[in-house]
């Protein structure tokens, strides 16, 4: 996969997320979109020749919250 065909990939996948009505929020769209864009990367990397893809691979988990909810700890 050469990165051209990767970005069409992660843009046709966007088209079908508006066409089935996934959230068209920011937040939501730009944790898709580096979730997509994660995928092609691991896909071009493991389609070059020689590649040795790794078996059992962990696969990042994403949702909302990932980040700690801000605190106001009241220093000054």
């Amino acid at each position: 996969m050469v990165p051209v065909r990767s970005a069409r990939s992660v843009n046709l996948m966007m088209d079908a997320a508006d066409e089935v009505g996934l959230p068209d929020d920011a937040e939501f769209r730009a944790a898709f979109a580096s979730y997509l864009e994660w995928g092609t990367r691991l896909a071009r990397a493991n389609s070059q020749p020689g590649a040795r893809p790794v078996r059992q691979a962990p696969v990042p988990r994403w949702g909302w919250g990932v980040a700690p909810p801000y605190t106001n700890t009241g220093a000054s």
